[in-house]
């Protein structure tokens, strides 16, 4: 397919093991009324020693609301650069484009990490400068060590995204990494406030709101394209990453089953860390896309389309079961055998938050049925704890 991207072609580990996602950034200057902004990070000076044989310092970035703590802002945004061997005054040139959607005053978070192959990797400072304080030249941000001491300083620029072409600096793309899966929590239909996260701007309109994986029995109940949430990975990040976005089934509230009884469907995605990497024809309008499943725990990805092939297609028009919702029809086959319609992929909720009538009261229904399991009238979920 022209410009699929394989998602083995973009997981890479570092020497720790953990999961870095190199995907492209935004895919233009302006998305969907939204402009990426560019931040280089020089350098770093007077770092403390980690421990007793030194420092292997890197870099991880965040950008949130002014004022929010490390844990507030999202994971899934942040940003991790590469390790300088044993250096107390390393020179990292790491430029990454960010997603300012939905923030007043974008904050841009700096910490720094000693990296330990057998222990916890530890944190050397952090600080915080305001994005629109940065410009073309280089700004020193101070460092506060986790003793509330002095920790040296970052030297860091921002701006329109051609600061990076301008300075011969590649966009880095290797995320921070995943964080471990969060508890299952229940739901009823009858609260008012939904668990789930709404995708927004600069999602494409046809995957934003909140959707209803129709007809699964006590499998997957809703479904969501938002973001940034606080699961890192580059899973969930809130914009497209090229012409491609992943979910993790055991994410930060953007995945959700039918049924708590179906012990094994939820063991299983959670014990194999289940992501679907969802690949679009276009990133602007898409309507159509290839799902590619791949197990984190076991580094595995199913991207042989022979083998196993997943496609969402999008209807055009009017669906007259759901009048005033995106719907999208789940393709699948095996085996190369013959493409057939698996069910429907309908929105229930739209990006103000809002539930879309008919489908809402369609959805309430099937779930309160037998045909959803044991747990009529609820759904459940995972929450991401540790951010």
């Amino acid at each position: 397919r022209s410009g699929s991207l394989r998602p083995q072609q973009h997981i890479l580990s570092d020497t720790m093991g953990c999961k870095l996602c190199c995907l492209p950034g935004p895919v233009d200057d302006l998305v969907h009324g939204v402009r990426p902004r560019a931040i280089i990070i020089w350098r770093a000076a007077n770092l403390k020693n980690g421990d007793a044989l030194g420092s292997d310092p890197y870099v991880v970035v965040r950008v949130g609301e002014a004022g929010t703590a490390w844990d507030e802002k999202p994971r899934s945004g942040g940003r991790r650069g590469k390790v300088a061997d044993e250096n107390k005054d390393p020179v990292w040139n790491f430029g990454i484009t960010a997603e300012t959607a939905g923030l007043t005053k974008p904050e841009v978070h700096i910490r720094v990490y000693d990296m330990d192959f057998f222990s916890e990797h530890d944190l050397l400072g952090e600080g915080k400068v305001l994005l629109e304080s940065l410009d073309h030249t280089e700004k020193e941000v101070s460092l506060t060590g986790p003793d509330g001491a002095a920790a040296g300083s970052v030297f860091a620029s921002g701006g329109h995204k051609d600061l990076l072409a301008d300075n011969n600096i590649k966009a880095w793309v290797g995320y921070e990494s995943i964080a471990p899966q969060g508890p299952v929590k229940s739901w009823s239909l009858a609260d008012a406030a939904l668990p789930i996260r709404v995708a927004t701007a600069p999602m494409p309109k046809a995957l934003r709101g909140v959707f209803w994986l129709s007809g699964q029995g006590r499998g997957t109940a809703l479904v969501s394209f938002a973001g940034p949430s606080h699961d890192g990975g580059g899973c969930s990040t809130g914009h497209l990453q090229g012409n491609m976005y992943s979910i993790r089934c055991s994410g930060d509230r953007v995945w959700s089953w039918a049924d708590e009884t179906d012990k094994f469907n939820i063991w299983a995605t959670q014990q194999g860390d289940l992501v679907y990497h969802f690949v679009f024809d276009n990133a602007e309008q898409p309507k159509n896309c290839q799902i590619y499943p791949e197990s984190r725990a076991l580094d595995i990805v199913m991207s042989s389309e022979w083998l196993l092939d997943y496609e969402m297609v999008l209807e055009e028009g009017v669906d007259e079961m759901f009048p005033g919702s995106v719907v999208w029809q789940r393709v699948s086959s095996i085996l190369g055998g013959e493409k057939k319609v698996s069910y429907g992929i309908v929105q229930v909720v739209d990006e103000d938050g809002k539930r879309i009538q008919p489908a809402w009261d369609r959805f309430v229904e099937y779930q309160n049925s037998a045909d959803a399991g044991a747990s009529p009238g609820m759904i459940f979920y995972n929450e991401i704890q540790e951010r």
